[in-house]
């Protein structure tokens, strides 16, 4: 995608108006993947074409996967190739709409800063836990991106009990469920959009925010954390980060 793209600036309504921007947001998708059939089978997803892959948000998205350890008390190694990942990715990222729109402060800092989830270890990051997913005590935390849900799959390493599309013909939120526990996620949408929706929201201070995308009410559903030397509560770091889903309209 050119970095020249023009993105109209937030009107005062936006800016005013949380869900009207979540909306612009949504609008401004323009990678996120179009659903196809309508059949649930025993595998959750059916096809992915690789040209999908092949989209620079997407591409450079996959090159993290492989850059964390899922058990947390592990200290994380960052290495200068890793660092070049994370760089390369938000840099594709700040080329988008979305990204273009959103404020785009301190995203480095945000997403991608070691911090300790458990024990005094930099064993986890906001990335980390939102897209990738953790594991703890031997139970499965997080997981709420589909993109690592696919090559979890892809791997033989997700194994899912359940999928519930909330709508019928609407797979693009469902929720899944595991042997010990359950996990929401957005389906086909694209890096740009959920770094952008929970940066804005974590940048707001919003917690708990109810909007309604494609006949769906959901609440986007942000955890603040506090790493445990921080006694003063000073530094607030993000959590994590996920829709819930309330239900379809009336």
């Amino acid at each position: 995608m050119s970095s020249s793209i023009s993105v109209d600036e937030p009107t005062q309504n936006e800016l005013a108006n949380l869900s009207v921007a979540i909306q612009k947001l949504w609008d401004l998708d323009h990678n996120r993947l179009k659903p196809g059939g309508e059949n649930v089978t025993i595998s959750l997803f059916q096809f992915v074409s690789k040209q999908s892959f092949q989209i620079p948000t997407i591409k450079y998205f996959c090159a993290l996967l492989d850059n964390y350890i899922p058990q947390t008390g592990i200290a994380e190694k960052v290495d200068n190739s890793e660092l070049k990942e994370n760089s390369q990715f938000i840099k594709e990222v700040m080329k988008t709409a979305p990204m273009k729109y959103a404020y785009k402060a301190k995203l480095i800092k945000l997403w991608f800063d070691m911090y300790a989830r458990q024990g005094h270890s930099g064993d986890s990051s906001a990335f980390e836990h939102v897209f990738l997913g953790e594991v703890r005590d031997g139970e499965a935390k997080a997981f709420h991106n589909w993109i690592a849900i696919y090559f979890y799959e892809k791997a033989g390493k997700f194994d899912y009990k359940s999928f519930v599309p909330m709508k019928e013909g609407n797979r693009r939120l469902i929720t899944v469920s595991y042997e010990k526990t359950f996990s929401t996620s957005f389906i086909g949408t694209s890096p740009e959009f959920e770094i952008s929706l929970y940066t804005l929201l974590f940048l707001l201070g919003r917690e708990d925010t109810r909007v309604t995308l494609d006949d769906i009410n959901i609440n986007l559903k942000l955890y603040n954390f506090y790493e445990r030397s921080d006694r003063e509560k000073k530094n607030r770091l993000l959590g994590s980060a996920f829709p819930m889903i309330l239900g379809p309209t009336a």
